[in-house]
Protein backbone atom coordinates (compact mmCIF):
# COMPACT_ATOMS: atom_id res chain seq x y z
CA UNK A 1 0.00 0.00 0.00
CA UNK A 2 1.49 3.41 -1.28
CA UNK A 3 2.11 5.88 1.75
CA UNK A 4 0.60 9.24 1.42
CA UNK A 5 3.15 12.08 2.87
CA UNK A 6 1.74 14.54 4.46
CA UNK A 7 3.02 18.41 4.67
CA UNK A 8 1.21 21.10 7.16
CA UNK A 9 1.42 24.63 6.34
CA UNK A 10 0.76 26.92 9.79
CA UNK A 11 1.88 25.25 13.18
CA UNK A 12 0.26 27.08 15.22
CA UNK A 13 1.57 28.86 18.44
CA UNK A 14 2.79 26.83 21.35
CA UNK A 15 2.13 27.16 24.82
CA UNK A 16 -2.07 27.68 24.66
CA UNK A 17 -4.70 26.63 26.77
CA UNK A 18 -7.90 25.53 25.87
CA UNK A 19 -10.94 23.26 26.52
CA UNK A 20 -8.93 21.59 29.16
CA UNK A 21 -6.37 20.68 27.45
CA UNK A 22 -3.20 20.55 29.07
CA UNK A 23 -0.87 21.77 26.12
CA UNK A 24 -2.18 23.18 22.87
CA UNK A 25 -0.34 24.60 20.15
CA UNK A 26 -3.31 25.23 17.48
CA UNK A 27 -5.45 22.77 15.71
CA UNK A 28 -2.16 21.62 13.16
CA UNK A 29 -1.00 19.84 16.30
CA UNK A 30 -4.12 17.38 15.93
CA UNK A 31 -4.26 17.36 11.81
CA UNK A 32 -0.57 16.05 12.34
CA UNK A 33 -1.25 14.05 15.17
CA UNK A 34 -4.27 12.13 13.27
CA UNK A 35 -2.32 12.12 10.01
CA UNK A 36 0.07 9.79 11.46
CA UNK A 37 -2.55 7.39 13.41
CA UNK A 38 -3.71 7.08 10.06
CA UNK A 39 -2.84 3.49 8.34
CA UNK A 40 -0.63 4.46 5.36
CA UNK A 41 -0.33 8.10 5.97
CA UNK A 42 2.87 9.99 7.55
CA UNK A 43 3.96 13.49 8.21
CA UNK A 44 7.21 14.68 7.01
CA UNK A 45 7.41 18.32 6.91
CA UNK A 46 5.79 21.57 8.19
CA UNK A 47 6.14 25.06 7.80
CA UNK A 48 5.59 28.44 9.65
CA UNK A 49 6.73 31.79 8.96
CA UNK A 50 8.01 31.90 13.03
CA UNK A 51 11.10 29.85 12.88
CA UNK A 52 11.16 28.66 16.17
CA UNK A 53 7.43 27.74 16.12
CA UNK A 54 8.29 25.82 12.95
CA UNK A 55 11.50 24.06 15.07
CA UNK A 56 9.38 23.47 17.95
CA UNK A 57 6.84 21.94 15.63
CA UNK A 58 9.20 19.54 13.52
CA UNK A 59 10.92 18.65 16.86
CA UNK A 60 7.93 17.40 18.05
CA UNK A 61 7.03 15.15 15.56
CA UNK A 62 10.89 14.53 14.35
CA UNK A 63 10.19 16.01 10.69
CA UNK A 64 11.24 18.72 8.70
CA UNK A 65 10.80 22.48 8.75
CA UNK A 66 10.26 25.31 6.23
CA UNK A 67 9.89 29.02 7.33
CA UNK A 68 7.88 29.46 3.50
CA UNK A 69 5.74 27.37 2.45
CA UNK A 70 6.50 27.18 -1.22
CA UNK A 71 10.08 25.83 -0.49
CA UNK A 72 7.30 22.45 1.27
CA UNK A 73 5.13 22.43 -1.70
CA UNK A 74 8.11 21.80 -3.87
CA UNK A 75 9.30 18.60 -1.93
CA UNK A 76 8.83 15.77 -4.11
CA UNK A 77 8.39 13.77 -1.19
CA UNK A 78 4.90 15.25 -0.24
CA UNK A 79 1.68 14.59 -1.63
CA UNK A 80 -0.82 16.20 0.06
CA UNK A 81 -1.18 19.41 2.84
CA UNK A 82 -3.22 20.33 5.66
CA UNK A 83 -3.43 23.99 5.98
CA UNK A 84 -4.15 25.19 9.37
CA UNK A 85 -3.08 29.08 8.75
CA UNK A 86 -5.09 31.91 9.78
CA UNK A 87 -8.70 31.79 7.77
CA UNK A 88 -8.21 34.34 5.96
CA UNK A 89 -4.59 33.26 4.61
CA UNK A 90 -6.33 29.52 3.53
CA UNK A 91 -7.02 30.74 -0.55
CA UNK A 92 -3.61 31.36 -1.18
CA UNK A 93 -1.58 29.09 0.38
CA UNK A 94 -4.27 26.45 -1.35
CA UNK A 95 -4.02 28.20 -4.86
CA UNK A 96 -0.49 27.39 -4.53
CA UNK A 97 -0.78 23.85 -3.11
CA UNK A 98 -2.84 23.05 -6.34
CA UNK A 99 -0.46 24.54 -8.51
CA UNK A 100 1.79 22.17 -7.12
CA UNK A 101 -0.28 19.14 -7.49
CA UNK A 102 -0.53 18.09 -3.77
CA UNK A 103 -4.15 17.35 -2.81
CA UNK A 104 -5.51 19.97 0.01
CA UNK A 105 -7.08 19.22 3.46
CA UNK A 106 -8.28 22.86 4.74
CA UNK A 107 -8.88 23.62 8.52
CA UNK A 108 -12.34 25.16 8.80
CA UNK A 109 -13.84 27.24 7.44
CA UNK A 110 -12.55 26.77 3.91
CA UNK A 111 -11.91 30.81 3.38
CA UNK A 112 -13.67 33.78 4.50
CA UNK A 113 -15.39 35.11 1.44
CA UNK A 114 -17.35 33.39 -0.94
CA UNK A 115 -14.81 35.22 -4.14
CA UNK A 116 -12.21 32.88 -2.18
CA UNK A 117 -13.59 29.91 -1.63
CA UNK A 118 -14.91 29.71 -5.52
CA UNK A 119 -11.22 30.02 -6.25
CA UNK A 120 -10.10 27.83 -4.18
CA UNK A 121 -12.32 25.10 -5.83
CA UNK A 122 -11.94 25.81 -9.37
CA UNK A 123 -8.12 25.71 -8.74
CA UNK A 124 -8.09 22.27 -7.32
CA UNK A 125 -10.83 20.88 -10.15
CA UNK A 126 -7.84 22.45 -12.88
CA UNK A 127 -5.22 21.12 -11.05
CA UNK A 128 -7.01 17.46 -10.32
CA UNK A 129 -6.25 17.00 -6.88
CA UNK A 130 -8.59 16.26 -3.77
CA UNK A 131 -10.05 19.15 -1.84
CA UNK A 132 -11.21 18.28 1.92
CA UNK A 133 -12.72 20.51 4.29
CA UNK A 134 -12.20 19.56 8.12
CA UNK A 135 -15.90 19.70 9.46
CA UNK A 136 -15.10 16.68 12.07
CA UNK A 137 -18.37 16.64 13.71
CA UNK A 138 -19.98 15.04 10.33
CA UNK A 139 -17.73 11.83 10.99
CA UNK A 140 -19.23 11.54 14.22
CA UNK A 141 -20.56 8.24 14.06
CA UNK A 142 -23.76 9.28 15.91
CA UNK A 143 -24.31 12.32 13.50
CA UNK A 144 -23.51 9.71 10.42
CA UNK A 145 -26.69 7.56 11.94
CA UNK A 146 -28.80 10.49 12.02
CA UNK A 147 -27.90 11.40 8.70
CA UNK A 148 -29.19 8.16 7.58
CA UNK A 149 -32.33 7.81 9.35
CA UNK A 150 -33.12 11.08 7.61
CA UNK A 151 -32.28 10.07 4.33
CA UNK A 152 -34.07 7.04 4.76
CA UNK A 153 -37.16 8.76 5.29
CA UNK A 154 -37.27 7.53 8.89
CA UNK A 155 -38.59 11.15 10.24
CA UNK A 156 -41.13 11.55 7.62
CA UNK A 157 -41.39 15.34 6.71
CA UNK A 158 -38.73 17.59 8.61
CA UNK A 159 -40.80 20.33 10.31
CA UNK A 160 -38.59 22.44 12.90
CA UNK A 161 -34.96 22.45 14.59
CA UNK A 162 -32.91 24.14 16.63
CA UNK A 163 -29.12 24.65 16.26
CA UNK A 164 -26.85 25.78 19.18
CA UNK A 165 -23.11 26.33 19.46
CA UNK A 166 -22.67 27.45 23.16
CA UNK A 167 -19.17 28.14 23.59
CA UNK A 168 -17.09 29.91 26.40
CA UNK A 169 -13.95 31.84 25.30
CA UNK A 170 -12.27 34.54 27.94
CA UNK A 171 -10.52 37.76 26.97
CA UNK A 172 -6.68 36.04 26.28
CA UNK A 173 -8.17 33.63 24.06
CA UNK A 174 -8.77 36.54 21.62
CA UNK A 175 -6.09 39.01 23.18
CA UNK A 176 -2.88 36.00 23.33
CA UNK A 177 -4.12 36.04 19.09
CA UNK A 178 -2.87 38.55 16.32
CA UNK A 179 -5.49 37.20 13.77
CA UNK A 180 -8.72 35.92 16.11
CA UNK A 181 -11.53 37.73 16.09
CA UNK A 182 -10.80 39.59 13.16
CA UNK A 183 -13.14 40.30 9.97
CA UNK A 184 -9.93 40.16 7.82
CA UNK A 185 -8.35 36.81 9.45
CA UNK A 186 -10.48 35.05 10.96
CA UNK A 187 -13.62 36.08 8.83
CA UNK A 188 -16.03 36.44 12.11
CA UNK A 189 -16.59 35.54 15.78
CA UNK A 190 -18.83 32.83 16.94
CA UNK A 191 -20.15 31.72 14.01
CA UNK A 192 -17.25 31.58 11.27
CA UNK A 193 -15.30 30.25 13.65
CA UNK A 194 -16.93 28.02 16.35
CA UNK A 195 -20.39 27.98 15.09
CA UNK A 196 -19.46 26.38 11.70
CA UNK A 197 -18.99 23.02 12.72
CA UNK A 198 -22.57 23.27 14.05
CA UNK A 199 -23.91 24.99 11.01
CA UNK A 200 -22.44 22.86 8.56
CA UNK A 201 -24.41 19.64 10.77
CA UNK A 202 -27.42 21.82 10.59
CA UNK A 203 -27.46 21.97 6.76
CA UNK A 204 -26.46 18.66 6.38
CA UNK A 205 -29.44 17.18 8.06
CA UNK A 206 -32.19 20.11 6.97
CA UNK A 207 -30.58 21.13 3.42
CA UNK A 208 -30.66 24.31 1.68
CA UNK A 209 -31.56 27.93 3.13
CA UNK A 210 -34.56 29.67 1.40
CA UNK A 211 -34.35 32.86 3.78
CA UNK A 212 -32.41 33.73 7.23
CA UNK A 213 -32.99 36.58 9.43
CA UNK A 214 -30.52 37.21 11.65
CA UNK A 215 -29.48 40.02 15.15
CA UNK A 216 -26.09 39.93 16.84
CA UNK A 217 -23.59 41.81 19.18
CA UNK A 218 -20.27 42.09 20.74
CA UNK A 219 -21.94 41.75 24.20
CA UNK A 220 -19.05 39.67 26.05
CA UNK A 221 -15.69 40.29 25.39
CA UNK A 222 -14.30 43.89 24.98
CA UNK A 223 -12.34 45.38 22.03
CA UNK A 224 -13.85 42.66 20.00
CA UNK A 225 -14.47 43.58 16.74
CA UNK A 226 -16.74 40.68 15.32
CA UNK A 227 -19.78 39.23 17.13
CA UNK A 228 -19.67 36.86 20.53
CA UNK A 229 -23.73 36.10 19.86
CA UNK A 230 -25.79 35.55 17.30
CA UNK A 231 -28.87 34.50 16.65
CA UNK A 232 -30.98 33.45 14.00
CA UNK A 233 -34.31 32.08 12.62
CA UNK A 234 -34.13 29.94 9.26
CA UNK A 235 -36.86 28.75 6.85
CA UNK A 236 -35.48 26.18 4.70
CA UNK A 237 -36.26 25.45 0.94
CA UNK A 238 -37.92 22.10 2.30
CA UNK A 239 -40.23 24.47 4.30
CA UNK A 240 -38.86 23.51 7.35
CA UNK A 241 -38.06 26.40 10.28
CA UNK A 242 -35.36 26.58 12.49
CA UNK A 243 -33.53 28.50 15.16
CA UNK A 244 -30.10 29.05 15.06
CA UNK A 245 -27.51 30.13 18.19
CA UNK A 246 -24.00 30.74 18.57
CA UNK A 247 -21.70 32.13 21.11
CA UNK A 248 -18.17 32.39 22.70
CA UNK A 249 -19.86 33.95 26.17
CA UNK A 250 -21.31 30.97 27.56
CA UNK A 251 -19.35 30.14 30.64
CA UNK A 252 -18.07 27.42 31.82
CA UNK A 253 -18.89 25.79 27.82
CA UNK A 254 -21.74 23.93 26.67
CA UNK A 255 -20.53 22.74 23.55
CA UNK A 256 -22.90 21.77 20.42
CA UNK A 257 -26.64 20.92 20.71
CA UNK A 258 -28.60 19.88 17.32
CA UNK A 259 -32.13 18.82 17.83
CA UNK A 260 -34.05 17.64 14.95
CA UNK A 261 -38.27 17.19 14.87
CA UNK A 262 -39.93 15.47 12.31
CA UNK A 263 -43.83 13.65 11.46
CA UNK A 264 -42.69 10.57 12.83
CA UNK A 265 -40.10 11.76 15.91
CA UNK A 266 -37.42 13.24 16.92
CA UNK A 267 -33.35 13.55 17.66
CA UNK A 268 -31.39 15.25 20.05
CA UNK A 269 -27.56 15.06 19.75
CA UNK A 270 -25.24 17.60 21.86
CA UNK A 271 -23.72 18.24 25.63
CA UNK A 272 -20.30 18.18 26.91
CA UNK A 273 -19.26 15.97 25.36
CA UNK A 274 -21.38 14.96 22.72
CA UNK A 275 -24.30 12.11 22.47
CA UNK A 276 -27.14 11.59 21.20
CA UNK A 277 -29.33 12.70 24.11
CA UNK A 278 -32.73 11.11 23.39
CA UNK A 279 -34.25 9.75 20.25
CA UNK A 280 -37.53 8.98 19.98
CA UNK A 281 -39.98 7.25 17.14
CA UNK A 282 -43.64 6.75 16.26
CA UNK A 283 -42.19 3.34 15.49
CA UNK A 284 -43.40 0.98 17.88
CA UNK A 285 -40.10 -1.21 17.38
CA UNK A 286 -37.57 1.71 17.19
CA UNK A 287 -34.89 0.70 19.47
CA UNK A 288 -31.43 2.41 19.93
CA UNK A 289 -28.23 2.09 22.21
CA UNK A 290 -26.50 5.12 22.88
CA UNK A 291 -23.12 3.69 23.55
CA UNK A 292 -23.48 2.43 19.35
CA UNK A 293 -22.12 5.86 18.95
CA UNK A 294 -19.70 6.89 20.87
CA UNK A 295 -16.18 8.15 19.75
CA UNK A 296 -13.05 7.03 20.97
CA UNK A 297 -12.23 9.38 24.38
CA UNK A 298 -9.38 11.67 22.76
CA UNK A 299 -8.80 14.90 22.01
CA UNK A 300 -10.57 16.13 18.28
CA UNK A 301 -11.43 12.80 17.95
CA UNK A 302 -13.14 13.81 14.46
CA UNK A 303 -10.09 14.74 13.21
CA UNK A 304 -9.21 10.90 13.01
CA UNK A 305 -12.36 10.06 10.92
CA UNK A 306 -11.21 13.00 8.44
CA UNK A 307 -7.81 11.67 7.32
CA UNK A 308 -8.93 8.21 7.28
CA UNK A 309 -11.36 9.67 4.64
CA UNK A 310 -9.23 11.48 3.25
CA UNK A 311 -6.46 9.02 2.13
CA UNK A 312 -8.91 6.70 0.65
CA UNK A 313 -10.32 9.44 -1.44
CA UNK A 314 -6.72 10.11 -2.93
CA UNK A 315 -6.29 6.49 -3.26
CA UNK A 316 -9.49 5.34 -4.99
CA UNK A 317 -9.43 9.15 -6.55
CA UNK A 318 -13.02 9.97 -5.22
CA UNK A 319 -14.11 13.19 -3.81
CA UNK A 320 -13.54 13.54 0.01
CA UNK A 321 -16.98 13.58 1.87
CA UNK A 322 -16.69 17.32 2.61
CA UNK A 323 -14.80 18.59 -0.29
CA UNK A 324 -14.84 22.16 -1.37
CA UNK A 325 -18.45 22.44 -2.60
CA UNK A 326 -19.84 21.18 0.54
CA UNK A 327 -17.73 23.06 3.01
CA UNK A 328 -19.09 26.23 1.22
CA UNK A 329 -22.36 26.24 2.57
CA UNK A 330 -22.07 26.62 6.04
CA UNK A 331 -19.93 29.44 4.74
CA UNK A 332 -22.45 30.90 2.56
CA UNK A 333 -25.14 30.62 5.47
CA UNK A 334 -22.90 32.54 7.83
CA UNK A 335 -22.10 35.40 5.45
CA UNK A 336 -26.13 35.96 4.65
CA UNK A 337 -26.41 36.32 8.74
CA UNK A 338 -23.53 38.73 9.06
CA UNK A 339 -25.64 40.54 5.84
CA UNK A 340 -28.82 39.92 7.60
CA UNK A 341 -27.95 41.63 11.36
CA UNK A 342 -26.33 44.46 9.52
CA UNK A 343 -28.96 45.58 7.10
CA UNK A 344 -31.69 44.37 9.59
CA UNK A 345 -33.51 42.39 7.48
CA UNK A 346 -33.81 38.93 6.05
CA UNK A 347 -31.85 37.38 3.50
CA UNK A 348 -32.48 34.79 0.79
CA UNK A 349 -30.06 32.78 -0.22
Amino acid sequence: MKEIRFGIIGTGVPGQVLDGLPQYNGIAEWHAHYINETEGARIVACASRTEEHARRFADQFGIDYHTDYRELLQRDDVEAVSICTASGAHGEALDAAAKAGKHVVVEKPLEVTLEKCDAAIEACDRAGVALCVAFPVRYNPAIAAIKRAIDRGDFGKLICGTAMCRRYRDEDYYASSQWRGTWQWDGGGACMNQGSHTIDTFLWFFGPVESVYAQSGTLGHSALEVEDVACATLRFKSGALATLQCTTCAYPDFGEYVAVHGEKGSVVWGGMPAKIQSWDMMDPDFTFNPEDYEMRKEPYAGHRYVYADVVDAIRNRRSPKVDGREGRKALELILSMYESAATGRAVSL
